[in-house]
């Protein structure tokens, strides 16, 4: 799909390969793409993508994931022609549908990100100053970007690169290029295929994580104390139920849609609260809450 992309500029893949053993790096290399082999404790969501973005050679540069597949050929030209028509653009990121055959809760997930949407968004403040003084829910929203599927100017890339994050390299870039007066662009044209099935278990680290990372950019606790942590328990099963009963239509399957949003809700809010009690417990037992951290953070 890669290679199908249409467009008059010219343009070169880049693998970045890090310790694949399934012949992923040699079938790249045969459909002509230039691949760059490092070791697998040398990858960084940040640093790795720097990396690439400086053996590359282009005026733009598109990120995608390796499980990411372009839904056509316009994936490419969508995101470059944004870039394009106004430089004060920095990067522009793309839509995300399920994969075909994604589970029903699966495909409500992914319908409910910000990258699901069918309308394209223009992110900005114009004067950086303002951009610091929104609340903290705002500025998260501005800063929303995501390096599943994006194109970024190289220009911009110089003068504020990526920073090493072990996760959310694309919005802590987001903010910065945001607080220098840049734009940020969604292109629902652009669109990929991408979606996994994901245990509690993940769910619970995926949202420490994120908590973790709203707290340290934003200030921004959703879930700072017990009685939130119910609130939005429900909540969030509420909404996922609704998306799932008007997807799926279920026949007499009601409980069943609530008990699966349910089993997502409550490991994603108990991860933003453990981010939150993590940050507490760092001050009064930092052995313990370092051990917690290392947890809850492994394989994200």
């Amino acid at each position: 799909m890669l290679s199908a992309q249409s467009g008059t500029f010219e343009r070169e893949v880049l693998v970045i390969d890090s310790g694949s053993t399934d012949g992923t790096a040699e079938l790249a290399a045969r459909h002509g793409a230039t691949v760059h082999r490092i070791a697998r404790d040398e990858f960084g969501h940040g640093e790795t993508r720097n990396l690439g973005v400086s053996l590359a050679g282009g005026e733009y540069v598109a990120f995608v994931v390796q499980d990411a597949v372009p839904l056509d050929d316009r994936w490419l030209a969508a995101m470059v022609e944004t870039l394009e028509h106004d430089g004060l653009v920095a990067g522009v990121y793309g839509r995300q549908v399920p994969r075909p055959g994604s589970s029903p809760l699966t495909r409500a997930l992914v319908n409910g990100w910000p990258t699901a949407g069918l309308e394209r968004r223009e992110q900005r403040v114009e004067d950086p100053a303002l951009y610091r003084a929104l609340p903290p829910a705002e500025r998260r929203s501005l800063a929303t970007f995501d390096n599943v599927s994006s194109c970024i100017r190289r220009s911009v890339w110089e003068e504020i690169p990526f920073e090493r994050a072990g996760f959310g390299e694309d919005v802590r870039w987001a903010r910065s290029v945001l607080e220098k007066g840049y734009k940020i662009v969604y292109e629902p044209r652009s669109a990929v295929y991408h979606s996994h099935e994901r245990g509690a278990l993940y769910d619970l680290r995926r949202h420490y994580v994120e908590g973790v990372l709203l707290l340290d950019l934003f200030d921004l606790a959703p879930t700072p104390n017990p009685a939130l942590w119910l609130l939005n328990v429900l909540r969030a099963s509420a909404r996922l139920y609704l998306r799932l009963r008007r997807d799926e239509k279920p026949r007499g399957g009601a409980p069943r849609l609530a008990l699966s949003a349910l089993g997502h809700a409550v490991p994603s809010q108990t991860g933003l609260y453990l981010a939150v009690k993590a940050r507490r417990l760092a001050r009064r037992a930092p052995a313990i809450s370092a051990r917690l951290d290392a947890f809850l953070r492994r394989g994200i």
